[in-house]
Formats: C-alpha cells, sequence, structure tokens
C-alpha cells in the first residue's frame, strides 16, 4: 500500500534532487519490512506500527483509515457509516494473514466477539479491489487506496466505526548511523508529512 499509493510523487521528488542516488526500493507486508531492517538488508522502512522488536524503533509520520468497499449496486452502498457487526453477514474479501493489517482487524474482531465470513485471503489490495468490483465480496482497505474508484463510482466507500486509525512510519535499526543518502531521504520524507503531500 505503502510502495503504491504513499511513495510515488516522493519517490520522483527525490529523484529529481538527487539523481546520482541509486534506489533500492522492497515492496514487502509491515513484518517483512521490519526483518529487512533488523538483519541489516535495509537501512529504514515504512511499515504499520507499533514495532514490537527491541533492536528496532518506529517513528510515527501519518495515520491511514480504513473503510469499507462494495460494488456500487451492493445493499451497503447507500450507507455513509456502519458498524463491524453489520459487515458479518456478508462475503468478505481479507488480506492473507501474516499481514500486519490483517492482524489488527482479526483482534478487532476477536475484542468485540465476531466472525468475518472470509470468502478469499488474497495477497494485495489492488486484487481485493477488483474482487469487490466485480461484487464478490466486501473489504476494508485503506482510504487512499481507493480514491480514484470512488470518484469514478466503480466502488463504494463506508467508514466503519470502531476501527481506529493506523500509525504508519518509519522504522530503523535502534542506535545505527544513517547513511548521507538515506538521512537525505528521511529529511524529504518528513518535509512530504509537514507538507501533507502525502
Amino acid at each position: 500500500t505503502n510502495c503504491t499509493y504513499i511513495l510515488p510523487s516522493l519517490l520522483a521528488e527525490f529523484r529529481a534532487r538527487y539523481p546520482e542516488v541509486e534506489l533500492d526500493i522492497r515492496n514487502r507486508i509491515s513484518p517483512e519490512v521490519s526483518k529487512l531492517v533488523l538483519n541489516d538488508e535495509v537501512e529504514i522502512g515504512l511499515a504499520t506500527l507499533p514495532i514490537k522488536h527491541p533492536d528496532l524503533v518506529g517513528e510515527a509520520l501519518f495515520a491511514r483509515r480504513d473503510v469499507l468497499i462494495c460494488a456500487p449496486d451492493h445493499a451497503l452502498a447507500g450507507r455513509r457509516r456502519i458498524g463491524l457487526k453489520q459487515i458479518v453477514k456478508y462475503p468478505f474479501l481479507a488480506l492473507e494473514r501474516g499481514s500486519t493489517s490483517r492482524q489488527l482487524l482479526d483482534e478487532v474482531c476477536q475484542r468485540e466477539g465476531l466472525v468475518l465470513q472470509v470468502e478469499m485471503n488474497l495477497s494485495g489490495i489492488e486484487i481485493i479491489k477488483r474482487y469487490v468490483e466485480i461484487g464478490l465480496g466486501l473489504a476494508l482497505v485503506p482510504e487512499v487506496a481507493v480514491e480514484e474508484e470512488v470518484t469514478t463510482d466503480r466502488l463504494h466507500a463506508v467508514q466503519v466505526t470502531g476501527l481506529a486509525k493506523r500509525e504508519i512510519g518509519l522504522v530503523e535499526h535502534r542506535g545505527r548511523r544513517r547513511s548521507r543518502a538515506t538521512a537525505a531521504f528521511v529529511e524529504l520524507l518528513r518535509e512530504f508529512v509537514r507538507e501533507e503531500k502525502i
């Protein structure tokens, strides 16, 4: 999600400012991002917080809100807001287990005593959006990921009560020094956050 919807304009600006710097971007789910940082395969990561490993530190940068999406002709398409309890009777499409997003959703459902009718476990937001669009079920996805589809009436988004915003942040190895290139990237990232470009 971060690679697809958050980073493109930031990466374009970084490349324009520092054309001599070679970028190595790895597109992984948040737990795998943490492992890459922990194993020194990358200097920094962008992931859903919190980070639970004692050798890693997370710095919150911005919040992400999830919305329920459905096909425009679905019974819930006319709703502006809904509770999780109203979702459980419908077929649901979920991210595969192992992602932080799926873990947080499972924790909320367990806490509320709810069982989603998960019809499919899918590997990415783009696949989920397409399957929802053709009427195969409902899904919870980051609001930023469906702006175009909602604007063009290919999907309908409904706010869900009881879902907390998720913190997205920088993940680093505790006590490690950043390279000059990484420091420049982090500064640009913070600049984009301050100016609400992401």
